[in-house]
């Protein structure tokens, strides 16, 4: 096994170690973990109980009315006033209740495909944080490790110092890059806490008191071939704008059928006399404007068929550009970690021992140390660009879909 696959598990056994008293999150944890603790879930409560408000509204008969009029009150005399009192209810024609309904429900399955959506949007929100925290705490082994080298370094070079072997300046050069090692150090710990911390705001964890498993993180695996296509939850957002605008086209036809209007009641006479009326009234169509809303509503119907095309269209764009991604970051990090990172470290092996023989000079030794920690800082690099991209061909390929409660 190479120093940096070793350095990267020690850092992953690490990490457990530390929360081991505390709570450590796989990726799956995380994601689950913060859905659980995110606000959007009262909101979309709240959003669904006005929605559903508005559908058992929608679900009612129009209200009647009572009307009163007096008339013929004047002179000569006050013995022709009638009181008039009626009942009216206007008769929904042409399923206007049914199609009401059903314009409802379709405003209430929008909302939840949305709400599905927000959810998936906020693991793959977690998925980078995650990731960047796998990514700090390999960087922190790193830093690590390249503290123990130039400790090592410094105590061969000042040995040689003392011995006479080496110049005064080559003991002071390698202390100046031990101090320079630790102030990198320090800001790798540094910067692995404030990835801990950006988790947490999401996870709702303590981030002095959490952990990620690194483990994962060194395994950059070719992706499986996928449909690139809309996920299921994307899909059922259009699919439930598809079902409200068939139900709004139903409406607005239905609106198009005039309702009339019944009445009946009392009359009274100032004689006396009683009498009772009855009739009805039936409101002229504009038609204009019915075939005006019709037309709008079958306009509704094409635009989300064409959002469809289009969302379709540059999903498939999307997949294809961060599948490459993915396989071109894991090609570096296998070429990295199979020809660059051996070389550099059989470099070092190779330059120290000639070192301690006399035959290199610390500057030799501090180039290929150097070199070292480049590339395995470039391999861990190129592992955390491969599963940066992995984040976002998993949001588009929906690989949390199960997890945060969707199809």
């Amino acid at each position: 096994m190479h120093v940096s696959t070793r350095a990267a598990l020690l850092a992953a056994t690490l990490v457990w170690a530390t929360s081991a008293s505390a709570q450590t999150y796989t990726l799956e944890e995380a994601v689950r973990t913060a859905v659980a603790n995110s606000p959007q879930g009262e909101a979309t409560a709240a959003r669904l109980d006005g929605l559903n408000a508005a559908r058992n509204a929608a679900d009612t008969n129009p209200a009647p009315t009572i009307d009163g009029t007096v008339e013929n009150i004047g002179t000569p005399g006050f013995s022709q006033w009638q009181i008039d009192g009626t009942y009216n209810q206007r008769l929904e024609r042409g399923g206007k209740r049914a199609a009401r309904v059903g314009l409802a429900q379709g405003d209430i399955a929008v909302a939840e495909a949305e709400a599905l959506v927000r959810r998936l949007d906020l693991a793959s929100e977690v998925q980078a944080l995650y990731v960047e925290a796998q990514a700090a705490a390999l960087s922190l082994e790193l830093a690590r490790s390249r503290v123990e080298i130039a400790e090592t370094l410094a105590n061969e070079v000042q040995r040689r110092v003392d011995e006479a072997r080496d110049p005064l300046f080559a003991g002071t050069r390698a202390r100046t890059q031990l101090a320079e090692a630790r102030v990198d150090l320090g800001l790798a710990e540094h910067a692995f806490e404030a990835a801990l911390a950006r988790l947490a705001l999401l996870t709702g964890g303590d981030p002095g008191s959490i952990g990620v498993v690194t483990s994962g993180f060194l395994e950059a695996e070719e992706i499986a071939s996928i449909s690139a296509d809309l996920t299921p939850v994307d899909l059922a957002v259009f699919q439930a704008r598809r079902e409200r605008a068939d139900a709004n086209y139903r409406l607005q036809e239905a609106n198009s059928r005039t309702d009339p209007t019944v009445f009946a009641g009392p009359r009274l006479f100032g004689n006396g006399d009683v009498a009772v009326i009855a009739g009805f009234s039936l409101p002229l169509p504009n038609r204009a404007l019915n075939r005006a809303n019709i037309d709008r509503a079958a306009a509704e119907q094409r635009q989300v068929e064409a959002d469809l095309a289009v969302e379709r269209f540059q999903r498939r764009r999307q997949i294809a550009l961060a599948a490459e991604r993915v396989e071109e970051a894991r090609h570096e990090a296998e070429a990295i970690q199979e020809q660059v990172v051996p070389g550099a470290e059989q470099t070092l092996r190779e330059v120290r021992a000639g070192y301690n023989r006399g035959g290199f000079t610390f500057l030799d030794v501090s180039i290929a140390q150097t070199a070292l920690h480049e590339a395995r800082v470039r391999f861990v690099d190129a592992l955390a660009e491969y599963h940066q991209a992995k984040v976002d061909y998993d949001r588009l390929t929906g690989r949390f879909i199960e997890l945060v409660g969707g199809y």
